[in-house]
């Protein structure tokens, strides 16, 4: 029988691997593969946190897990948080990184802690709706709260230390909103591509994209528009939805029915996403070379750029990609299934694509809507009151903080939802042009734009100056 089970287990494994469906990005920094020369070896520990910080009848508690490094610390010198977000921990950015650099300066203690729910920092037994309640924006700043305060009394000098947390997207969120919210506790953040506004329908997302890849090459953009054209028109003979499935790989033949058309579309806009968000200069030139030097049509240049990116796995279908995400077995490796409910319950940041984003073809935020009450019976009405809710509490563009320093890429996506509506030297924003996803959170390199060389130096100055 246990032989059995396990022959299940490897099929079942073959069968997820072998069909690509979609995941959203993993929106953390960009990985740090090497680290300084000089740097020590980072620590793992625990720290014990209440489930719900909000009931005190509740005395549940669970072992949230963080990383140190006191490489650089001296009695009094301020302690760096780097807020983990919907990722797993590594040793990145308290081995390396501006945070790094920053913390050798002022001679801090830094740390990287990982959010509830997400790693090995499990609150619940499982992930069924009625567990994940206490996956909430509030339960997780409360976290980094009373971490702050837990070191703060723990660490030899530290009782009046100054605190700087650091964040990435998500993460940068939570940086922006803790400084609002805790600001006897935090004193400065650096909040690096930080979506502020929470938003159901999040159309701008691809409106980038494609701006981004036109900027490299006219060409390339209008032959993907042209692709997606004519594989919208194939769609509509029952030949040519045979030809197309084969052409773009699906596993099962493609269905034109809502919401299975939507999310066929949007798997093909995937590609496009991860070479925006993260790409170093150069990498969107490659992509539109490698576009227009594949052979044929340009639904078969467009198919032929989707088939590399997807490799040998096939492209899956909606229901396969709610069933597997109706699982509620805890799963430390991926993170999808809490991060949907978060978007469910709290942020929307539903990427849609309609006639604006016609490069990548329509599909709609119905198709996210029926996302969220398949997999956690979750409807329109708690998805926008908790969007409201959301903006309500925490001020959207428009939060009355101060010394938070803002960084996005105009290359970036995300930083529609991000740039402030009140700009003023408390709060400060750097747009840098043409740079993508936290590309400022890296350490100053001779391979630095000019303009992002200096958004990093102004960050340091900012929290320099905020800390002195």
């Amino acid at each position: 029988m246990k032989s059995f089970g396990f022959v299940v287990l490897l099929i079942a494994i073959h069968l997820v691997n072998s069909q690509h469906f979609l995941k959203s990005l993993k929106h953390g920094p960009p990985k740090q593969t090497v680290f300084k020369k000089e740097s020590k070896e980072a620590v793992w520990d625990t720290i014990s946190q209440r489930v719900d910080h909000f009931n005190p009848i509740d005395l549940r508690k669970f072992e949230m897990r963080y990383l140190h490094n006191d490489q650089f610390y001296k009695p009094g010198g301020p302690l760096f948080i780097f807020l983990g977000g919907v990722w797993n921990l590594d040793e990145r950015y308290v081995r390396t990184g501006q945070m790094f650099d920053m913390a050798n300066e002022h001679n801090g203690y830094m740390f990287y802690t990982e959010h509830r729910y997400y790693g090995r920092s499990q609150p619940v037994s499982d992930f069924t709706t009625e567990n994940l309640k206490y996956l909430s924006l509030d339960q997780a700043i409360a976290d980094v709260a009373y971490f702050i305060k837990h070191q703060k009394s723990h660490i030899e000098g530290a009782e009046n230390s100054k605190v700087v947390v650091v964040g990435s997207w998500y993460s940068a969120t939570m940086a922006t909103w803790i400084r609002k919210k805790y600001p006897h506790l935090v004193d400065a953040a650096l909040a690096s591509s930080a979506p502020l506004l929470a938003q159901a329908d999040f159309i701008g997302y691809f409106q980038v994209v494609a701006d981004t890849f036109r900027l490299s090459s006219d060409e390339c953009m209008d032959t993907v528009t042209e692709g997606i054209r004519m594989l919208e028109g194939s769609l509509d003979s029952v030949d040519g939805l045979e030809n197309m499935s084969s052409m773009f790989g699906t596993c099962d033949p493609i269905d034109v029915s809502e919401p299975e058309r939507s999310y066929f579309f949007r798997n093909l806009a995937n590609p496009f996403v991860y070479d925006t968000q993260y790409a170093q200069p150069g990498d969107i030139d490659e992509a539109c070379k490698s576009i227009l030097s594949t052979s044929g049509s340009a639904v078969e240049k467009l198919a032929g750029y989707i088939r590399s990116f997807f490799g040998d796995a096939c492209i899956a279908n909606f229901q396969f990609y709610v069933d597997y995400y109706k699982n509620t077995t805890i799963n430390y490796v991926d993170p999808m299934r809490q991060w949907f409910y978060q978007s469910c319950t709290e942020y929307g940041f539903f990427q849609t694509g309609n006639q604006t984003t016609r490069p990548f073809g329509d599909f709609w935020l119905q198709m996210y809507i029926d996302m969220c009450q398949e997999l956690f019976g979750i409807g329109e009405e708690i998805l926008n009151t908790g969007i409201k809710r959301t903006n309500l509490f925490y001020g959207a563009l428009e939060p009355e903080v101060t010394r938070v320093v803002s960084v996005h890429g105009t290359a970036d996506p995300w930083h529609v939802l991000g740039v402030l509506e009140d700009i003023n030297e408390d709060a400060p924003v750097i747009v840098v042009e043409g740079t993508s996803h936290s590309a400022d959170l890296s350490s100053i390199s001779d391979n630095d734009l000019p303009q992002l060389r200096e958004a990093k130096l102004r960050v340091q100055q900012y929290i320099r100056q905020w800390i002195s």
